[in-house]
């Protein structure tokens, strides 16, 4: 499923000349030296504790007022195999990934790391059952869902 769908983003950017798709060998290639030695370089650090390990990273180039502008994506590929939410903090959840996300990017986690500008998560899921479940259960947590923008 991550390959299919980086396959379509990269095949999709190649029909419009004004877009490039950046891989995630480009990104670590000019990612702090610290991230590009590791034998774990996508394996992102959380503040409060522990890492998180996107299914996939890419970037976009294009141009926005005749200048090149950057867009670049973690990649989360929801099956529908992981409980959106559980009793019990300490173990996965997608609303877990959601707010591990959040404090990547408001401690800006994501520019320290991968030496990239912006991070923006990217879920793609099964159907619009799914979706919904994940709304409902983000809706019902403190913050709501203000940065998220869900499409069956």
């Amino acid at each position: 499923m991550i390959c299919e769908i980086l396959a379509s983003v990269d095949l999709g950017a190649r029909t419009d000349p004004r877009l490039r798709f950046i891989a995630w060998p480009q990104i670590l290639a000019r990612a702090p030296e610290p991230t590009r030695a590791s034998t774990t370089p996508f394996r992102v650090p959380v503040p409060s504790g522990g890492y998180l390990v996107p299914d996939g990273l890419f970037g976009i180039e294009y141009s926005a007022h005749g200048k090149k502008a950057y867009r670049f994506f973690a990649l989360e590929a929801d099956r529908g195999t992981l409980p959106v939410a559980r009793s019990n903090a300490s173990q996965t959840s997608y609303l877990g990934k959601v707010t591990a996300y959040r404090e990547i990017i408001t401690h800006q986690v994501h520019k320290t790391h991968w030496g990239i500008p912006n991070l923006l998560v990217l879920t793609v899921t099964v159907g619009a059952g799914r979706v919904q479940e994940i709304m409902d259960r983000l809706q019902d947590r403190p913050g709501g869902n203000a940065a998220l923008s869900l499409r069956p």
